[in-house]
């Protein structure tokens, strides 16, 4: 009965590691989903100013942006690149041919007392504007980028933190080896819990 529960309970930490949530910085964490031609993110945490994600690019360097404010009454969506490499993340919109193609989700929220972010958008995998935007190639492994700035006035961000990644359209464990760290203590506490059973 004892080996039933413990591989019941090692079964259990297993499945909780796999999924499609990415731990960020700054305490955010991202979901997603992939459902070619599009890819879905929810991103969780706290800050009372601009957020951002990059795609591609080196780090911070040649990267295309998808950045977040509060204007007061709703989150807009800023679709930014800086995919010539200037030190200017300038906003889609004012390249030649290239638009906005993030959707911000209705249902999203941000508390102004808080800080807390609860943000959905989508944007296409890929969206055929390759001199503004990188295109997300699932199950291959490329830059993922998050900042957080000061306020909402887009200057230089006050945090930053980038890994490679592979985002998959199937479910996948986190990349987040803290996380994966104390799932493991609390899995040997476990199994030296039953032993004394």
């Amino acid at each position: 009965m004892k080996s039933i529960i413990l591989f019941s309970i090692l079964t259990a930490f297993t499945l909780a590691q796999v999924t499609n949530k990415i731990t960020l910085s700054n305490g955010f964490s991202l979901t997603y989903q992939i459902t070619s031609p599009t890819i879905s993110f929810t991103l969780t945490g706290s800050n009372k100013g601009y957020i951002a994600l990059g795609f591609g690019g080196s780090g911070m360097d040649s990267i295309d942006v998808a950045a977040f404010k509060w204007d007061g009454t709703a989150i807009l969506g800023e679709d930014r690149t800086n995919l010539d490499n200037q030190s200017v993340v300038d906003l889609d919109s004012s390249k030649q041919g290239c638009t906005n193609n993030l959707t911000v989700d209705k249902t999203s929220t941000y508390d102004s007392s808080t800080g807390n972010w609860n943000l959905k958008f989508s944007r296409p995998l890929n969206t055929n504007e390759s001199n503004c935007d990188q295109a997300i190639q699932p199950e291959t492994a490329q830059n993922l980028a998050f900042a957080i700035f000061k306020d909402f006035n887009w200057q230089q961000h006050k945090s930053y933190s980038y890994w490679k990644f592979t985002l998959s359209a199937s479910a996948q464990k986190d990349p987040n080896t803290s996380s994966f760290l104390v799932q493991y203590s609390y899995l040997t506490f476990l199994f030296v819990l039953m032993l004394f059973i």
